[in-house]
């Protein structure tokens, strides 16, 4: 395949699924924030490992919704070379279903 715009599209798609690694990193540090925090009655000086506790959940959250986001981004990537690679391919079936002269 050609490049498109200085683009080589195999560049987006390996992208893409970097972006897809990187995503499965993210989530699973989202879980091990949450679950990372003891219950508060099993230390003491309860009030603060629950509000530890809540900030872990609010933190797991936020990191869990930027990995969504990031998944979001690679499905787009995909979307992209698919659409590119699809009109690369309808032009040169255009292309050579043409005959000299420009008729059909």
């Amino acid at each position: 395949m050609t490049t498109v715009f200085g683009i080589d599209p195999s560049q987006v798609s390996a992208t893409a699924h970097a972006l897809d690694a990187e995503a499965s990193e993210v989530a699973a540090t989202a879980e091990h924030l949450a679950d990372g925090v003891p219950p508060a009655a099993s230390l003491p000086g309860g009030r603060t490992v629950a509000a530890l506790a809540e900030g872990a959940g609010r933190v797991a959250a936020a990191v869990d919704g930027e990995a969504r986001v990031v998944e979001v981004v690679s499905r787009d990537l995909r979307t992209f070379v698919e659409a590119v690679d699809l009109a690369e391919q309808d032009a040169a079936a255009s292309l050579t279903a043409t005959t000299p002269g420009g008729g059909r």
